[in-house]
């Protein structure tokens, strides 16, 4: 059973969300409808929606190639609704704007994610993080959360890096006066850190899309991996997640990444869920690496206790105490306040995730696909870890303290 945790819940940063109260793992946008597109033309479905008051949203968007929003009447009941709209549709192709966040699974028991692992694993402080390493091609990386801290760019770990593109800035600050860090504040940047220490060829690049919460929702992050793929990205980083009901998938993001570019790669967190769960998007997708997290503290080697399990979850690595970049501030939301000065010993399915990613980037050899170095690095004889997948153990440096 998940332990209870003072950790706050990241939804309430967001007041048009709400959860479904038959599964209260599944968090959506409240009056919100996406409704997939029907290549010949207008149906019956819009129309019914026009007739009832609802209002498209007209958006600038890749993904209103595939997927249209719709604002319903304030009032309306929205699960009998959609059961009426799918009616005319057909299943699946009409359905909620879904919540995700960081590394985040609902909790039913508590009914709060856990973003920063389980209890008692709250970011702690660290020392600067020491040379990056790696090699292989140079692999076009984006990292799809937070942002990047810019006062970041000036530690070593990025101002070395010299094939970056273009970091859209964190947040990271709910006082920038004060120096308060935001709930999931810096989050992209221990991630973006991870990836640039461990595969310095990279050209890595950062899209922010998830609030300084830690949230978002599936229209938004659809289009955010779009224009990741439409930057060049080969590999996608993803530390987020949501829950879906089993009957109805996420519409949007799953119609960009059925039709994401041919080659490329995207890699997802599993969740820090402490329990199997088999409907945790995108990494249940059988087309995305689901990673796993890993105790590399333990003696023996162990999961991490937040860790999701699942037959869908590709890869597991070290995820308790990950060594990276962070930012500069003071966090109040664990334990007590901590003040960091740049850097962090983190714990989760998302900085397992980067390190997965890393190591992709880092054995990509010249003229030959991401696709190619990720098949053949989980396909190599190295330890497996039932429901966690394929071990991609890490230097003894990823963590702090280090591992034994």
């Amino acid at each position: 059973m998940p332990e209870p945790t003072s950790f706050p819940n990241p939804w309430a940063f967001d007041p048009r969300i709400r959860h479904d109260t038959r599964n209260p793992s599944v968090y959506y946008l409240a009056d919100e409808v996406l409704v997939e597109v029907d290549p010949k033309g207008p149906r019956v479905v819009d129309n019914r929606l026009r007739e009832i008051g609802a209002a498209q949203i007209n958006e600038d968007s890749p993904v209103s190639r595939y997927v249209t929003r719709w604002v319903m009447p304030p009032g309306r009941n929205m699960t009998r609704t959609l059961a009426e709209l799918r009616k005319l549709a057909g299943e699946g192709r009409v359905g909620v704007n879904h919540a995700y966040a960081a590394n985040a699974e609902s909790i039913p028991v508590i009914g709060q994610p856990k973003l920063h692992g389980g209890a008692g694993e709250d970011p702690a402080p660290a020392p600067a993080v020491g040379d990056s390493s790696g090699d292989g091609r140079v692999v076009r990386v984006a990292v799809v959360d937070t942002g990047l801290d810019p006062a970041a760019m000036t530690l070593p770990l990025f101002r070395d890096h010299q094939r970056h593109g273009l970091h859209e800035p964190d947040p990271v600050y709910e006082n920038p006066a004060a120096g308060q860090i935001g709930l999931m504040g810096g989050h992209g940047t221990v991630v973006a850190g991870i990836i640039a220490r461990y595969a310095r060829q990279v050209h890595l690049s950062s899209i922010q899309v998830l609030s300084v919460a830690g949230v978002t929702d599936d229209h938004t992050l659809a289009d955010a991996v779009q224009r990741a793929f439409d930057g060049g990205a080969e590999l996608v980083n993803l530390s987020l997640g949501c829950v879906y009901d089993g009957s109805q998938g996420p519409l949007a993001l799953d119609a960009i990444l059925t039709n994401r570019p041919a080659g490329t790669v995207v890699v997802a967190a599993a969740g820090n869920v402490e329990k199997p769960e088999p409907n945790f998007y995108p990494a249940d997708r059988p087309d995305v690496i689901a990673v796993a997290a890993m105790n590399s503290l333990a003696v023996p080697e162990s999961p991490a206790g937040f860790s999701n399990q699942a037959t869908w979850i590709n890869a597991c690595a070290p995820g308790v105490a990950v060594h990276s970049a962070y930012v500069f501030g003071t966090w109040l939301y664990g334990a007590a306040p901590t003040s960091f000065q740049s850097y962090v010993a983190g714990s989760g399915t998302s900085f397992a995730t980067p390190y997965v990613v890393a190591r992709i980037a880092s054995t990509t050899g010249e003229g030959e696909t991401v696709q190619t170095a990720a098949n053949r690095l989980l396909t190599t004889p190295l330890a497996s870890v039932p429901g966690y997948g394929v071990y991609l153990e890490g230097p003894r440096d990823l963590t702090w303290p280090h591992h034994p």
